[in-house]
């Protein structure tokens, strides 16, 4: 099968990105569930992982009276989702190579590529704190005065006034089309360097291509990771737990759709 698109990894190699279907979505969906069956422990380790990170973070945002960042916090979320997935990838991965399934490989395969693994958590940690400045500054745009020091104060300022609505229109319009253009060159970029040998920009490039090539299906992709991002947060992180290994596993599944194996045909 032609690819849609081609990467060059080098002078010898060049990837082939697949055309896939919406359908495929609910497939990397079901093996996601099936690789948390398969692998509960596993999985489910990762999850509860995050879900005791993210009640700590939110704790800590809670007791330092920066009430102004727990929206920003909740929507970054998404921009650093893809590095934190890494354990969940390789659960996946070694069911995939019909391996018995290790939590400790799952923990160490940051290590592989690691270089190169790190420069895209960089990146995707910078386009982190991008938005949080902009957050910062939509914040203080449209809001007199300094910042609401009891959360009580903060939401009569963000949903009881006319500059909450303004700074809540405006942020949701800068955050996503950051969060679009962080998840075009990401989507599918970590997994790859965990799979293969190559290199940032390789990865990148590809991941583009991924989503150029794939338009409404990534966005229906990227809008299922959102419902689940979203459904951990208001259970109280605790959908984390399953959610972000579900999301994490499908990730992983969607690379694979994604990117065809070996060389693609001249």
């Amino acid at each position: 099968m032609k690819p849609a698109y081609t990467v060059t990894i080098n002078a010898q190699q060049k990837l082939g990105i697949r055309d896939v279907s919406t359908e495929q979505v609910w497939q990397w969906l079901v093996a996601a569930w099936n690789d948390i069956q398969q692998a509960p422990v596993q999985s489910l380790f990762f999850g509860g992982g995050l879900t005791l990170l993210s009640v700590a973070l939110f704790g800590g945002v809670i007791a330092s009276g920066a009430y102004y960042l727990l929206l920003p916090l909740l929507a970054g979320f998404l921009l650093v989702a893809p590095f934190i997935g890494i354990g969940c990838y390789s659960l996946s991965q070694q069911r995939e190579k019909g391996e018995e399934v290790s939590l400790k490989i799952a923990t160490l395969a940051w290590t592989r590529n690691s270089a190169q693994i790190f420069a895209m958590g960089l990146v995707l940690l910078i386009s982190f704190g991008i938005w949080l400045m902009l957050a910062k500054l939509i914040f203080s745009l449209f809001h007199d005065g300094p910042a609401p020091a009891a959360w009580q104060s903060y939401l009569a300022v963000m949903f009881g006034s006319l500059e909450g609505l303004q700074i809540l229109s405006v942020g949701t319009i800068a955050g996503g089309l950051l969060a679009v253009l962080v998840f075009a060159f990401s989507a599918i970029s970590i997994p790859m360097l965990m799979d293969r040998p190559v290199n940032l920009i390789a990865a990148m490039r590809a991941s583009w291509g991924a989503v150029r090539y794939n338009v409404v299906t990534m966005l229906l992709w990227g809008g299922v990771l959102v419902a689940i991002i979203l459904t951990g947060f208001l259970t109280g992180f605790l959908g984390f737990i399953v959610g972000f290994p579900l999301a994490a596993h499908g990730t992983w599944h969607a690379y694979r759709s994604l990117v065809m194996v070996g060389d693609p045909p001249a």
